[in-house]
């Protein structure tokens, strides 16, 4: 019986280790799918409010657009892009993220094809990221891009008692540029 519940355990563990989750890599192909039929011509800008075609371009993590924009729901929210290879690219990034007085801080990270571009930390009463960053010629490849926008701690307002919203919140999109970079 000891030899067979070692055993279960192991299997438990190495599936949990080495699988991936099959919904999720569907909704980001599907996206990714999409990015790539309407390929970008930097300077483009994307808005994500209810209605947007731009909303097809979301991966996994995200709450339901409202008219303004969305939040992401998840600590790994993604965004698929496809545009042109060879150059590097400025992205003009304009969000927020949800902090309260029992959720004070919240640390976003954004990675392009699983490399890190920025990390910002955000409190309450300073909790706008307002920044261009350069994603490199080197990480675009063959133009696909996977942005990946993570944040430590989403949370809910009704949990934070703090408003009535259920949702998790981590950052707020309304729009995104995406620009051609200046020659270094």
């Amino acid at each position: 019986m000891l030899v067979l519940g070692s055993g279960y355990i192991a299997a438990f563990v190495f599936f949990r280790t080495h699988s991936e989750d099959f919904v999720a890599r569907q909704i980001d192909a599907r996206a990714l799918d999409y990015a790539c039929a309407n390929r970008l011509s930097p300077p483009a800008e994307l808005r994500f409010a209810s209605g947007s075609a731009d909303l097809a371009l979301l991966g996994t993590g995200w709450n339901q657009a409202d008219t303004d924009g969305l939040w992401s729901r998840d600590a790994d929210a993604s965004l698929m892009l496809c545009a042109p290879a060879g150059r590097d690219l400025l992205l003009d990034l304009r969000l927020h993220s949800f902090v309260a007085r029992r959720h004070p801080a919240v640390d976003v990270t954004l990675l392009a094809n699983g490399t890190m571009l920025g990390q910002w930390r955000t409190r309450v009463g300073q909790n706008r990221i307002d920044e261009q960053v350069r994603i490199p010629a080197t990480l675009i490849g063959d133009g696909r891009i996977k942005l990946t926008f993570r944040v430590d701690t989403p949370a809910s307002p009704r949990v934070m008692r703090t408003g009535p919203d259920m949702r998790r919140l981590g950052i707020f999109v309304s729009q995104l540029k995406i620009l051609p970079a200046p020659e270094r």
